[in-house]
């Protein structure tokens, strides 16, 4: 019997990941001057990892990134204007960190540009 056979293997993918969270302008790609602004939830190994999990989301929805305002690991610690606040983004946090998709928060579209 081999020795290695009851050793599990971790790779890359697996090791080490984290959730980042982003603040995204977008606009729709049929209609470049609609738009609006979205927070999303990312697991991914690094900063570059999940900027390129989200472009390629954005992409998959036919929709075009105009300005990322921020990217950057979710802290955990994070104390919003309420406690049901607090609740809802440590929510998405959780569901990001168990998915191997982007977790979006409410999507919200601009009256006008």
């Amino acid at each position: 019997m081999n020795a290695m056979g009851n050793i599990k293997v971790l790779t890359k993918t697996g090791i080490n990941m984290k959730v980042f969270w982003a603040s995204i302008e977008y606009k729709y790609n049929g209609n470049p001057m609609k738009g609006g602004f979205v927070y999303v939830f990312v697991k991914a190994n690094s900063e570059t990892d999940a900027y390129e999990r989200i472009t390629s989301e954005f992409q998959n929805l036919k929709l075009s990134i105009s300005v990322i305002e921020f990217l950057t690991q979710y802290d955990k610690s994070t104390k919003w204007n309420s406690v049901s606040e607090t609740k809802h983004y440590m929510d998405i946090y959780n569901s990001a960190s168990i998915s191997n998709s982007c977790v979006f928060d409410t999507f919200y579209a601009y009256e006008h540009e």
